[in-house]
């Protein structure tokens, strides 16, 4: 009782000299940023706020930071990324094939798969910046979370089922039924998308608020590992003949893995949001600070334009990065399954002895069926290699930030392998992984460089996010600083405009591809389609220009020494601002 009697009363001195310092400064941060002049607010200390920040090491402040947190809790918060995966790798190995068994044609298909980077546009940053606004007892993430996965589950199954439901609804031999499903098969692949990016964009936000600095790389390294072995599992599911080993989950390939992903997700969702306590943004001192006040979706989009303004520099170069590597990871995500089966099918076709009868119309559907099950094998190596890549990275990469609780560091890392530096090298193998197109000619070849690619999209999902995170945390630390307060902070605003620039170049890649297959792209089984191995080979040169941007961000190191000279450049300022501006409100005149 006494050391808790001890605690409270540092905390009340401690939050009454925040205030004391809050209403010296002449104008709030508030009122800074909309250009209007009033004095700071007083921030009342009462005992549900104080009783919020002493519940325990899940309610404490931002402002005195996140504990260590152990490795089975960085687990469980990450847990629902490795969910996710697993629906985003259904969607990712099964849903070009599906959408071309409906008699869509691939141009038609690239514009389809805009979904994906209009969620990114659109969805994620509205998600963000209502997520750190929101006041719900249940926390700022977790209803986001639980909201999108709930769509996510309906709009999965409904796709994976959309033939069974339009032949109900309209009969099977109803002449509209083919174009009735493709419709439905559209509108429920956007409805997929958008649920995607919204737990998406709520679980990275869950992440960056919940870990101290020291543990943004390790946090984001498994959220990487735990992306790794969702799609591991969803692609090791993929090879099977799931409807013969799991006939009760349905009659085809894509309704069983719809349905095992569906029950992935909910496990996933309601583990993390079981054990992974928010702080309660109703009674949290810095949230309560922080909440803004938005009426329109116009604000939302007028926030984001704002937020891109105050991005740090460190952070803006990153989004640069992101957009051109992401002119790159668009066509290998959604066509790579495409690229292989046809490859196989191809060489399946040559096999065939001459003088054979012509395949009928189910033999058809059949081989394209093992050709998609042949592409997962090479989907199922590439996530074997970006699996072992995330768990490797953080033992030869080198950290950030000091650990003060890591007794030993890792006897595999590389003192000059910085995280910056190991990005770079990953958008290199990138691009001539793309470039090796040129000389790759049977199934097996292709399955070689799919699966190197696992290196490039380890890094993606671990080298972005955790450089994001810890200059976050670092403005954060800093942010009553002056020179802070123009820099963006709130990590739902960043990781929204975070998603725009990944978003936006998935777009005009899009776009681009639907231009190419528009010339190149011949009808389904046809010979001499190279419409995406050439889609593949201009992804190539946005891995290089990423790379090159790469090289230009900055190390902890530099940032301090950045950070240092701001500092005692903003005491030169302020002492001469003081200086040359007098007396002010009948205060008295001093000499700085």
């Amino acid at each position: 009782m006494v050391g808790e009697e001890h605690e409270r009363v540092i905390l009340v001195d401690e939050m009454r000299e925040e205030n004391r310092t809050k209403q010296s400064t002449p104008l709030h941060r508030s009122a800074v940023a909309s250009g209007v002049s009033s004095p700071a607010p007083a921030d009342p200390i009462d005992d549900e706020i104080l009783r919020s920040r002493m519940e325990g090491e899940d309610h404490v402040d931002e402002d005195f930071g996140n504990p260590t947190r152990s490795t089975i809790y960085i687990f469980l918060l990450t847990l629902a990324i490795g969910g996710l995966q697993i629906s985003w790798s259904t969607e990712f190995s099964n849903g070009t094939p599906f959408l071309l068994s409906l008699g869509m044609s691939k141009t038609v298909m690239s514009l389809v798969w805009i979904a994906g980077p209009l969620s990114g546009v659109l969805v994620q940053p509205v998600v963000g910046m209502l997520s750190d606004s929101c006041m719900s007892p249940f926390g700022r993430r977790r209803p986001f979370m639980v909201g999108g996965a709930a769509f996510t589950t309906l709009s999965l199954l409904m796709l994976s089922w959309s033939k069974d439901i339009v032949a109900g609804v309209l009969g099977r031999f109803t002449d509209a039924i083919t174009g009735v499903t493709q419709f439905l098969a559209v509108i429920m692949v956007y409805v997929l998308d958008f649920s995607v990016g919204t737990v998406q964009a709520s679980s990275r936000a869950f992440i960056v608020d919940n870990v101290p600095i020291h543990q943004q790389q390790v946090a984001n390294a498994w959220a990487a590992v735990l992306t790794g072995v969702g799609n591991m599992i969803g692609f090791i599911l993929g090879t099977m003949n799931l409807p013969k080993v799991f006939p009760f989950l349905g009659n085809t390939q894509f309704k069983c893995l719809a349905v095992i992903a569906s029950l992935a997700l909910i496990l996933s969702i309601g583990l993390a949001c079981k054990y992974i306590k928010e702080k309660d943004p109703r009674f949290d001192v810095y949230l309560r600070d922080q909440r803004v006040k938005r009426r329109s979706i116009l604000d939302f989009f007028r926030q984001t334009v704002r937020g891109i303004s105050r991005l740090s520099p460190q952070v803006r170069l990153i989004c640069d990065t992101e957009f051109f590597a992401w002119t790159g990871y668009f066509p290998m995500l959604f066509y790579t399954t495409t690229y292989v089966g046809e490859m196989y099918y191809q060489e399946v076709i040559h096999a065939r002895d001459p003088s054979s009868p012509a395949l009928t119309s189910d033999e058809i559907d059949k081989l394209w069926e093992a050709a998609t099950r042949y592409a997962s094998w090479s989907l199922l190596f590439y996530s074997l290699t970006s699996l072992i890549a995330n768990l490797m990275l953080p033992l030869i990469v080198a950290p950030s930030y000091a650990n003060p609780d890591l007794a030993k560091p890792s006897r595999l890392r590389i003192k000059w392998l910085t995280l910056p530096r190991s990005w770079m090298l990953s958008h290199i193998v990138f691009a001539l992984a793309m470039l090796s197109t040129f000389f790759i000619n049977t199934g097996r070849q292709a399955t070689i460089m799919i699966a190197v690619l696992g290196i490039p999209w380890a890094h993606a999902l671990w080298a972005p996010f955790a450089l994001i995170a810890e200059d976050i945390a670092r403005i954060k630390e800093n942010v009553r600083h002056p020179n802070f307060e123009r820099f963006e902070h709130e990590a739902g605003i960043i990781m929204g405009v975070h998603n725009v620039f990944v978003s936006l170049p998935q777009v005009l890649s899009s776009l681009a591809s639907s231009v190419i297959f528009k010339f190149l792209a011949k009808p389904r089984g046809e010979e001499d389609d190279n419409s995406i191995v050439w889609i593949f080979r201009l992804s190539g040169l946005g891995a290089i220009v990423a790379a090159y941007l790469s090289t230009k961000i900055k190390t902890p190191d530099q940032l301090t020494v950045e950070d240092m000279m701001f500092d005692g450049l903003s005491s030169e300022e302020e002492s001469i601002d003081y200086a040359e501006a007098g007396p002010v409100d009948g205060q008295v005149s001093r000499e700085v």
